[in-house]
């Protein structure tokens, strides 16, 4: 289900970051360049996550915009269904590593269980050829590890506990309706 709300952000961050992309395609940049560094600036994220907050910030606000350049490059050039499936994997590797680092931090099994639902949602949803529904946590969990991790907020683990709880509600709720979307085909 998508909401207008989304569409129309999207279609104001395509105008925006277009004005910036298209420079950058004439000097020959690629999307697939550009998702590589969406991917390594979200691993750096995954990796500072719980001993440096503000390399973490950094990390995390890079992977996101370079998500949103590789998207508006590929827009502005040909799309390919390999640059496709290298966005969506790339963006969803940043958010299993943050769910597993969060369960070996918190040394808590159900957070793990919530990087294995995702992952499993994520599993069929590209078996089908993104045809089956799912519903994405990658933006969600990078804010809410930003605020829960600020060195100011008193209630980290609840935050943090919640957060993958919902990781694991909104991932369940992938799977049930990808089995809905299987029997109704």
């Amino acid at each position: 289900m998508k909401l207008d709300y989304i569409k129309e952000f999207r279609a104001y961050r395509s105008d925006r970051l277009s004005r910036i992309a298209k420079p950058l395609v004439k000097a020959g940049v690629t999307a697939d360049q550009v998702t590589a560094l969406s991917l390594i600036s979200g691993l750096l994220a995954v990796y500072f996550l719980f001993t440096n907050y503000y390399l973490l910030v950094l990390f995390a606000l890079l992977h996101l915009l370079f998500d949103g350049f590789d998207g508006v490059i590929a827009r502005l050039t040909k799309t390919s269904i390999a640059g496709k499936y290298l966005d969506l994997v790339t963006d969803n590797l940043v958010t299993i590593g943050v769910l597993i680092k969060t369960a070996i931090f918190l040394q808590d099994f159900y957070a793990f269980i919530a990087a294995g639902l995702f992952s499993l949602a994520l599993t069929i949803h590209i078996i089908s050829k993104l045809k089956a529904p799912i519903l994405f946590i990658r933006t969600v969990s990078l804010i809410v590890l930003t605020i829960a991790l600020n060195p100011s907020f008193p209630f980290a683990a609840i935050l943090l506990t919640a957060g993958y709880l919902a990781a694991g509600g909104v991932s369940s709720y992938s799977l049930t309706r990808q089995l809905q979307w299987h029997l109704n085909r």
